[in-house]
């Protein structure tokens, strides 16, 4: 009937928080239809429709027909289930339960959001923070071009080369396995050392602006010839590069204060041994 897997176990998800939230004891004259006496509310079928047309799909005469038929159906299926009891079965009545947990926890996030929203001028306070502390770690970016090769001994005989004026670009280009860069005359973007395996990182932190090995650098890929461009202050992005991600971040940060608090404040008492019989 719905056109994708996921969007039926969607449905049937959102269909088990409605029987969670609303009452089946509907008037007819809210329902929109009736199975066996039983009122299918509307309330139930807005929510639905509210949740499908939400993610692209068209609200259309026939497609409201078509989440009628769905719930009609539904409806069937669940009083077959209750006519055999399978309500009253203790695993049930745990799934149940953890849904209904699930669904107040979602609830309860979702209003958090809205009142825990962060306002321009506090996330602008913390990009000044954060700012200030990138400024003063220092923390420093590195251009760096390599070649790299097999063995050790075509890796020195690079580096010989080079002392004899040979153009690294164009070594790189002839020898460097590593095909990302090569065309390029060996050069990587701009990154902190930690961005690279611990032998590279070590030899251009080494190394310093301007300097080029003169052993080569061994790593799990290979042997590097390395020389390092430029090296500058990692600069910091500007407000509007990070506004969203600090909003995220300030949303989350202040969510779980919230919830250390509560539980800081619950009286909770363990009970019993969890291990295994």
């Amino acid at each position: 009937m719905f056109r994708t897997q996921s969007t039926r176990n969607y449905v049937a998800a959102m269909l088990l928080a409605a029987v969670l939230s609303i009452p089946a004891n509907a008037a007819e004259d809210d329902a929109v239809a009736t199975v066996n006496g039983v009122p299918v509310p509307k309330t139930r079928f807005d929510l639905l429709l509210t949740s499908q047309t939400s993610q692209g799909q068209q609200d259309t005469p026939a497609f409201r027909e078509e989440l009628r038929e769905i719930m009609i159906t539904r409806e069937v299926l669940v009083q077959e289930a209750k006519r055999r009891e399978m309500d009253q079965g203790e695993e049930y009545k745990a799934r149940l339960d953890a849904m209904e947990q699930q669904l107040l926890i979602t609830t309860l996030f979702n209003t958090l959001i809205l009142e825990m929203e962060p306002t321009e001028e506090a996330k602008r306070a913390q990009y000044e923070r954060i700012k200030a502390a990138n400024d003063a770690s220092g923390q420093k970016e590195y251009l760096v071009r390599h070649i790299l090769v097999d063995d050790r001994e075509q890796a020195q005989k690079i580096i010989t080369d080079l002392q004899g004026g040979a153009d690294f670009a164009a070594l790189a280009t002839e020898y460097s396995k590593d095909t990302g860069t090569k065309e390029n005359g060996g050069e990587l973007n701009w990154s902190v050392p930690e961005g690279y395996v611990k032998p590279f990182a070590e030899a251009i932190v080494a190394l310093g602006k301007g300097g080029r090995t003169e052993k080569p650098v061994k790593s799990n890929f290979g042997y590097h010839v390395i020389e390092v461009l430029d090296v500058r202050t990692k600069p910091f992005p500007d407000y509007e590069q990070v506004a969203e991600q600090l909003r995220k971040e300030m949303l989350t940060a202040s969510r779980d204060e919230l919830i250390t608090k509560l539980r800081n404040e619950a009286t909770i008492e363990k009970i019993g041994s969890l291990d295994s019989e």
